[in-house]
């Protein structure tokens, strides 16, 4: 991996919104804000300049490539008040952040089993997930999720074990999957809300939701300029 791309200064859009919607029965925040970056195009000539590579530890369906310094910058630090107030985080923590361009290219018939179900980043529902969408036209959003056998919609520490004894039994019973990515139609999920893939649209949510990009079955295209390009990251609030 090499470093990141510089960019030119970001600017947040002239038109940003906000909106606070909240997911299913546990009515999970669910922030949404439109037109971001008053240049969007810019963070899509980095990614055309930037080196992807296969995540080696991810289950990522696609390739991966080191974001802008200036992005974090720009976006997290400017939108810190809203997400702040949305999630309930201190005013006095630090704020963590990783991140990452994703590209999704790997079709369905060739992902993993565990790669067509819902998943949760992890168990701690302090760490936030955001997902900005880079790309033109309709190459799916993201999806939020119930799971059938247990009901739940998030999965905290208390509920991780459980959670993933059902899921890895269900996934052993039904083999190697289906060759669609999750969706409205599966067996051992429901859908209970969805963001669509605006392109310069940005949401942020608490990273144990259960929950999936929409993709299309089959292989997205690696030119970032016209595949399923997004900046994904993770917001850790850190006691100084």
């Amino acid at each position: 991996m090499t470093a990141a791309i510089a960019v030119p200064p970001l600017l947040l859009g002239r038109q940003i919104r906000l909106q606070l919607l909240h997911l299913g029965e546990e009515r999970q925040p669910l922030l949404v804000v439109d037109d971001v970056l008053d240049d969007p195009d810019a963070m899509i000539e980095a990614a055309r300049q930037a080196d992807f590579y296969s995540p080696p530890h991810t289950n990522y369906p696609g390739l991966n490539a080191n974001l802008p310094e200036s992005y974090y910058r720009t976006v997290v630090t400017a939108l810190r008040g809203p997400i702040a107030a949305a999630f309930g985080l201190p005013s006095e923590v630090y704020v963590k952040y990783f991140g990452y361009f994703g590209l999704a290219t790997t079709s369905a018939r060739d992902a993993q089993p565990v790669q067509k179900i819902p998943h949760h980043d992890g168990p701690d529902p302090n760490r936030l997930a955001m997902v900005h969408y880079l790309s033109r036209g309709d190459h799916g959003g993201t999806g939020f999720f119930r799971h059938k056998a247990t009901g739940f919609e998030s999965v905290d520490q208390s509920r991780h074990a459980t959670y993933v004894a059902v899921a890895q039994a269900q996934l052993a019973e039904r083999g190697v999957g289906t060759a669609v990515y999750p969706g409205a139609d599966m067996a051992d999920y429901d859908l209970i809300g969805q963001a669509d893939g605006v392109f310069n649209r940005l949401i942020v949510y608490r990273n144990h939701v259960l929950h999936s990009a929409l993709l299309r079955p089959e292989a997205g295209k690696a030119d970032p300029a016209q595949g399923r390009l997004t900046a994904n990251g993770f917001i850790e609030a850190v006691s100084s």
